[in-house]
């Protein structure tokens, strides 16, 4: 067997075999031997039809079957030889017979790429740990107290800081409405119909609250609003916003008084110290969980600062398209509209692009640090990953694996346990370090 190759960027070799014709022929007498076995022929008994009608009749078939198991065994043979870990085809393999029955195998084919290891086993870097003090517990104990607040309308004097205003109110730029100008912006910037809108500092744009303070019901009001450079709609940055806005009424919130009955309410069973108590546990466990969330990105980001190569780009498209996706996804669910998506379109690609490299070149940097510690997934591991599986999506775990074996599903389990584990290697390992502490601003 000869083999020659042309290695070319981004992980492509182009393959070339030569088969010589006895192996070739070897082949083709198994083949043919197997037709023979199980063919049915009319007059014959089954197995006992000469070998000479069925290398006539099924000439064809055998060709193709020969070419399909020496290609597959030959690819394989030169792979192992040359040391490449075949990824894909960026080509279907071709097969051309010989009238010497010699046969020549093309394929061009995508392979993991080849560098050397970084240090991995000393990785430095600095993550913060967010606290979880008093004034954090209150925070959240208030955020569900606010669900239990009782409103009633307000008659008599108009409209105040801190107040419920339900309203009607457009904005518009030169103009335009709103949403023509910043078609990214949030829908209660652009305007609403009998919208409940806080009187508080920082809701809307800038400057809405005091505009809106001072009116009555019934009342109608126009406005300018300046938009600052470090507002976050950037395509609003020096613009000005005119809105009109009339008032229909004026709510006031009474939030109910922190003591036991309400900590029963907010969860039954418990006392508004053992809430307190609660509260500050599951902070303590988001907390920790961010921290060894930032701990592996971190190390990740540090690995692929030493190091470099090329990359399939199958690869790199296949988990762009998959990032794409998850950005999409998770717009939706924050209610971003479709015209929202579009106008962002170069952002997402652009984005989803060089997350997706860094991501693949990641996971085969994990992999190799996997298979130099021999880092292994058991059959536990394989479960565990189909059990959760199964429980995301409220199927059963045996529906799982037969959706997956369908395709390369499993082989992807298998090497995401693995790159878990190398990361897990690697971090407990790492250097963590606190940031320094940023100094207090000077007071103007």
């Amino acid at each position: 067997m000869n083999v020659a190759l042309d290695h070319k960027p981004n992980c492509v070799v182009d393959l070339k075999i030569d088969l010589p014709a006895d192996r070739v022929g070897k082949e083709w007498d198994n083949v043919s031997k197997e037709f023979q076995k199980h063919a049915r022929l009319p007059g014959y008994r089954p197995g006992k039809a000469p070998k000479a009608l069925i290398l006539s009749r099924y000439a064809k078939d055998i060709e193709d079957e020969v070419k399909e198991k020496l290609t597959r065994a030959a690819i394989r043979e030169a792979a192992e030889l040359h040391k490449l870990d075949l990824v894909t085809f960026r080509e279907a393999p071709t097969a051309t017979l010989a009238d010497d029955k010699s046969m020549s195998i093309h394929a061009v084919i995508v392979r993991t790429p080849e560098f050397e290891l970084p240090d991995y086993k000393s990785v430095a870097i600095e993550v913060a740990r967010k606290p979880v003090g008093d004034a954090e517990v209150a925070e959240m104990l208030e955020y569900f107290r606010e669900p239990h607040a009782k409103f009633e309308p307000v008659e008599g004097r108009p409209l105040a800081m801190e107040d419920y205003a339900v309203m009607d109110y457009e904005g518009t730029v030169d103009g335009a409405p709103l949403s023509e100008a910043a078609p990214a912006a949030p829908a209660q910037l652009q305007g609403r119909r009998n919208a409940w809108v806080l009187v508080k500092d920082g809701v809307l744009i800038p400057g809405f609250a005091q505009a809106i303070a001072g009116m009555n019901p019934g009342e109608e009001r126009t406005f300018t609003l300046d938009v600052p450079d470090t507002f976050p709609v950037p395509e609003l940055h020096g613009k000005k916003v005119d809105y009109k806005a009339t008032l229909t009424s004026i709510n006031s919130r009474t939030m109910p008084p922190l003591d036991d009955a309400l900590a029963e309410k907010i969860e039954p069973g418990t006392t508004l110290e053992s809430l307190r108590q609660k509260i500050r546990e599951r902070l303590n466990e988001a907390s920790d969980y961010q921290f060894a969330s930032a701990k592996r990105n971190g190390i990740i980001k540090k690995l692929l600062e030493s190091f470099t190569c090329d990359l399939p780009e199958e690869l790199v498209a296949d988990e762009a398209q998959s990032i794409i996706r998850d950005i999409v996804q998770q717009s939706q669910m924050r209610g971003a509209s479709d015209e929202d998506l579009k106008s962002r379109t170069d952002e997402i690609y652009s984005s989803a692009e060089i997350g997706a490299r860094d991501r693949v070149r990641a996971n085969f940097l994990l992999l190799k640090i996997a298979e130099k510690e021999g880092l292994k997934e058991t059959e536990g591991d394989i479960y565990q990953a189909l059990y959760s599986i199964a429980e995301q999506r409220g199927e059963s775990p045996k529906k799982i694996v037969k959706e997956l074996s369908r395709g390369a599903g499993l082989s992807r389990i298998r090497e995401d346990i693995r790159i878990s584990k190398a990361l897990d290697l690697v971090a407990s390992s790492a250097t963590v370090t606190e940031p320094p502490a940023q100094p207090e601003p000077a007071n103007a």
